[in-house]
């Protein structure tokens, strides 16, 4: 999806651009950046609320399903920029220095991720899900709120069944009673508790801490920062309405994922807002501890192989700190 032209260039613009074609004016081609997108709330909202043509940039959509693809992405140069979990950077970091980070889109302390169950169940603490049959996805940010949770309070995975289940299998699982509980995050969870069926147990409030991160290619970034900068302008902006203007962000992202195939109302995602922080920044101190978690979790684990990497070196505040330099003359 592509903004309207006209809108963003206006009458002088459009003739320009045409021109361009015949070859008799310089190319338009560098105010297109091009993103990549799982629809995430921050994606939707910036896409939605149209404040990129305010920084005169046409966004180009690139839809990919995985932070794995969109890092393979920004590697390969498909995509410019994109935003990635903590834990698909951290292994992308590890593995190159083809990538700065230049942002964050959204935080978060584990408190996202939450226990869904029947309405009627009896079961009432994480001590009482020992033994249970749990629906959620291994390997995602769930899964090791859970897994971090529990290792706080003298627990393991294995004390549960985990039933790899796809995110959007979740809540069939739980209403049907085919598993004893789920764990996801909204809007996921507010479906259950909106249409009644479901009730939320308990969160993860404390379990770790989480980022995805505005990521762009390194070499895009040094040869385009004002693009880049123009385009954190943008993505303030829209994580502004995330923080401050809950009604406003609901109803973008109502909109935004009707067009993606989702009917869901406002009300619905509304009541999950407040489970993220939207703040933007860049976070030096907290970003480079994340990762620096993450990857000793990942070597534990035997999925990391190589010294862990320079996470500082990686980060570039000074497109964020541009940033807001356009942001406030924007206003």
């Amino acid at each position: 999806m592509r903004f309207s032209m006209k809108a963003q260039l206006g009458a002088a613009g459009v003739a320009a651009l045409l021109l361009t074609t015949a070859g008799t004016v310089p190319s338009q081609a560098a105010d297109e950046i091009r993103l990549s997108s799982r629809s995430a709330n921050w994606d939707i909202v910036l896409i939605e609320s149209g404040v990129a043509a305010k920084y005169d940039l046409k966004i180009e959509l690139v839809n990919l399903r995985t932070g794995v693809e969109v890092a393979e992405a920004l590697v390969g140069g498909s995509v410019d920029v994109g935003s990635i979990g903590e834990t698909p950077l951290t292994s992308l970091l590890a593995q190159t220095k083809d990538v700065v980070v230049i942002g964050t889109a959204v935080s978060t302390d584990g408190s996202y991720a939450k226990v869904i169950v029947r309405k009627d169940s009896p079961l009432q603490t994480l001590e009482d899900l020992k033994g249970k049959k749990i629906a959620t996805k291994i390997g995602s940010g769930s899964y090791r709120a859970l897994s971090d949770f529990c290792a706080q309070r003298g627990c393991t995975i294995n004390d549960f069944e985990i039933l790899n289940t796809a995110p959007a299998a979740i809540l069939a699982a739980v209403e049907s009673g085919s598993v004893d509980a789920g764990i996801w995050f909204a809007p996921t969870t507010s479906i259950a508790v909106a249409k009644g069926f479901g009730r939320i147990m308990m969160d993860f409030k404390g379990a770790n801490q989480g980022q995805a991160s505005w990521v762009a290619n390194r070499k895009y970034a040094e040869e385009n920062p004002d693009m880049v900068a123009r385009f954190l302008a943008a993505t303030i902006e829209a994580q502004d309405i995330l923080v401050n203007d809950h009604d406003r962000a609901a109803q973008l992202l109502a909109q935004g994922l009707q067009k993606r195939g989702r009917d869901l109302s406002a009300d619905i995602l509304k009541m999950g807002l407040g489970d993220f922080d939207y703040s933007p920044g860049v976070f030096a101190d907290r970003k480079v501890n994340i990762l620096s978690g993450v990857f000793d979790t990942l070597k534990k684990a035997g999925k990391i192989r190589v010294d862990k990497p320079d996470f500082a070196a990686a980060l570039q505040p000074q497109h964020y700190e541009e940033a807001l330099k356009i942001r406030a003359a924007a206003k």
